[in-house]
């Protein structure tokens, strides 16, 4: 039986496909086994992955319909017979000696859940959105306080390695088409007792093939800000700390979602963005004179400003 389970949901990504096998494939540590957990793909993904198939005997694909990420990694978790799990994106890529340092380093630091942080890569261009901090075990509410400040790492699936046990519990949410990743990493951390974190960032995370970033407004974006408000509401009785960043998470999300609606050209978007607006202008100057440049950075205030002022302009008559 391997030490790690990996598991690859894939979805029309012919262009990025091989790229994310080959890195697997490259690896220094060889006792794995990697799940393609084909979800209906249309192009010529399927082909890709039964064409590795026949090249490595550690490799397993599963064809199923489309029913979306969440579906395809509940399978690939349900499959799953080895010690550790890790999750890669198709579109993603990983360096050589990833999974031979995230599973020593988890051995040793003898903990249910551990993070790495990724590197995330736009146009050929590498950008570090974390600050590298010391290899660290975080307790529980230590670990709460870092996912909300995603200062060294954040709520992503990947760039971990997981217990396999700990998703007997819980498994991806398949309602959530955004946002899901967060919800279950949540769930986790909230399950053990102490998540290790080491400065790796050698998983890397391709902005330029991600659909979902760019993509127009929709109500489906609405479910993380729930999510977000939600996730507050437990956190803001443990400490300041953690009542102020789960604040400034929620608040950061709904400054995004109102550009997102405010550009949109979906009609029925008024009244969206009325709630919106009614819920972030009590927090105006709270926004505009934060000291978390990570949530409120200069551009995120500029465009919380500018929508203001669309909305006094536009929408005053709403």
């Amino acid at each position: 039986m391997e030490i790690v389970t990996i598991i690859v949901p894939v979805y029309n990504v012919d262009k990025y496909l091989k790229r994310c096998i080959d890195s697997i494939l490259c690896q220094t540590f060889c006792d794995w086994k990697l799940l393609l957990i084909d979800d209906g793909s249309t192009d010529k993904s399927a082909s890709i992955c039964d064409e590795y198939v026949k090249l490595d005997t550690r490799i397993k694909v599963v064809h199923k319909k489309n029913e979306g990420v969440s579906t395809a990694r509940n399978l690939g978790i349900k499959l799953a017979k080895g010690k550790y799990i890790t999750f890669i994106d198709s579109d993603d890529w990983i360096e050589k000696d990833f999974l031979e340092i995230i599973v020593s380093e988890k051995e040793k630091m003898n903990v249910p859940i551990l993070v790495t942080g990724f590197v995330v890569e736009y146009n050929n261009k590498k950008k570090y959105i974390f600050k590298k901090d010391k290899r660290k075990i975080f307790k529980k509410n230590e670990a709460k306080l870092e996912f909300l400040k995603a200062r060294i790492f954040n709520w992503t699936i990947y760039d971990k390695l997981y217990d396999r046990n700990i998703f007997d519990k819980y498994k991806f949410n398949t309602k959530i088409r955004i946002g899901e990743d967060m919800l279950l990493f949540w769930q986790l951390i909230n399950e053990v007792e102490c998540i290790g974190y080491i400065p790796l960032y050698k998983y890397h995370y391709d902005a330029s093939a991600s659909k979902t970033m760019t993509s127009d407004f929709s109500r489906k974006w609405m479910k993380p800000l729930f999510l977000k408000i939600d996730i507050y509401n437990e956190v803001k009785n443990i400490s300041k700390e953690h009542r102020l960043k789960g604040k400034n998470l929620y608040l950061s999300d709904m400054i995004t979602i109102l550009f997102k609606v405010i550009k949109s050209k979906k009609k029925n978007k008024n009244f969206i963005i009325k709630i919106l607006i009614n819920k972030l202008l009590p927090n105006f100057w709270y926004i505009i004179f934060s000291n978390d440049f990570n949530y409120f950075s200069i551009k995120r205030r500029m465009i919380f400003m500018v929508c203001i002022l669309l909305y006094k302009i536009k929408y005053i008559f709403i």
